[in-house]
């Protein structure tokens, strides 16, 4: 079983499933408001990026922390997507690094830790336009028994 599992993490993600998350992403009302794009996908990997804008912003002028949980909860989420079904976020812990104040974007690389049959475990980095690192995080899903790309009828 372990075997099993460490082949399937050598292989590559499929185009169906990456195309799949890519769209999940650009007709979801609520990243499409928080202007997050995806910019790579790997299998247990996705890079993601938020564009800054007044309306993500708390009133002290930095990026509100419940939009930066949200851009890692996301990233990571899809990261666990990869394997070829849909995930839902367990738990989720989040340590706030450094403000993330006058920048044009941030910057989210979320990575597996573990990828369960039933619960995966990923780590997401968050980084301003400078690369620093403003706020890492650590999140379970649970892999629900739903494909990301329906079977074809035939």
């Amino acid at each position: 079983m372990r075997q099993e599992m460490k082949q399937e993490q050598d292989l590559p993600i499929s185009p169906e499933v990456q195309q799949a998350l890519r769209a999940l992403v650009q007709e979801n009302s609520y990243m499409q408001e928080l202007n997050i794009e995806v910019l790579e996908i790997e299998r247990g990997f996705v890079k993601g990026k938020l564009k800054v804008t007044d309306k993500v912003l708390n009133p002290y002028g930095s990026v509100h922390g419940g939009c930066l949980f949200s851009l890692a909860d996301i990233t990571a989420g899809l990261a666990a997507c990869t394997y070829g079904v849909y995930s839902s976020t367990i738990d989720g812990n989040m340590e706030y690094i450094l403000p993330a104040v006058d920048t044009e974007y941030i910057i989210c690389e979320a990575k597996e830790i573990r990828q369960g049959m039933h619960v995966s475990q990923y780590e997401a980095f968050l980084y301003d336009d400078k690369e620093q690192l403003v706020d890492k995080a650590t999140f379970s899903f649970y892999m629900m028994n739903r494909a990301v790309v329906s079977p074809k009828a035939e």
